[in-house]
């Protein structure tokens, strides 16, 4: 079957390939791409015809679309995969994103958010996508259905870091979040929204976590929010260096 994709998306017109694939079954096509994927075959070849057989301009393209977009992000973070196989991959997924329509873009997010604040992130590879999800959102012109109104792009993407920073945040990637924010565009109030959600991680974290996270923190805040940054990073040394001090009185 594969070969068979492959051959029809070498064609001049993609029309041939769309009516194949309009007669496979989503799940079929998924797990056909997977085990391409584990095997380290091709799959780039394989991702690339998929893509172009399901134009967005029909729905039938966008819900296949939408399926393998979101199994290839589960197969990055399943660490089954070779490096270059998931680079590729991520690669050619950060290239398709801007031909999503709006309420793809926010089902897509909306994913992420329920992985990251569900803890079900294995190794945070495939948080490489999320900004340009958002990015790509706040482009879509017209209102989009999110949770349960109705807003333009922009308005949307602060509902999601809303939802997103009041969310739980698995320690581990606290480090790689902060980072993946340098590449949002931000208001000032999301950026207070970020900042307040990281500050308060530091004490989560171990000792040895807090100087990347400062560091990313400070690149962070290039955006915005620098003094309040900077206050919240030496209101945490400071009860560090209290606590410090109170248990050296407490064994004297």
């Amino acid at each position: 079957m594969d070969q068979k994709i492959l051959s029809l998306a070498a064609e001049k017109t993609a029309d041939s390939l769309q009516a194949f694939l309009q007669t496979l079954k989503e799940e079929d096509l998924a797990n056909l791409l997977q085990n391409q994927a584990v095997k380290g075959r091709a799959v780039g070849a394989l991702l690339r015809a998929i893509f172009r057989g399901s134009p967005c301009s029909e729905e039938a393209g966008t819900l296949r679309r939408r399926k393998i977009y979101t199994r290839c992000m589960q197969l990055v973070e399943s660490g089954d995969l070779q490096k270059e196989t998931a680079s590729e991959i991520i690669g050619l997924l950060m290239l398709e994103v801007h031909c999503f329509p709006g309420p793809s873009l926010v089902e897509l997010a909306n994913e992420f958010i329920a992985a990251i604040t569900g803890g079900s992130l294995t190794n945070g590879k495939s948080l490489e996508l999320f900004p340009i999800i958002l990015t790509a959102l706040v482009t879509k012109k017209g209102k989009l259905v999110c949770g349960k109104d109705e807003l333009s792009g922009e308005e949307c993407k602060k509902q999601l870091i809303s939802t997103l920073c009041s969310g739980r945040w698995d320690r581990r990637y606290v480090i790689q979040l902060t980072s993946m924010f340098k590449d949002v565009p931000l208001t000032p109030e999301e950026i207070g929204l970020v900042m307040e959600k990281v500050l308060k991680m530091f004490s989560k974290l171990n000792l040895q976590e807090i100087p990347p996270l400062v560091y990313q923190l400070l690149i962070l805040s290039s955006k915005g929010s620098r003094g309040k940054v900077l206050e919240g990073i030496v209101a945490f040394f400071n009860e560090l260096d209290r606590q410090h001090r109170a248990e050296q009185s407490g064994d004297e």
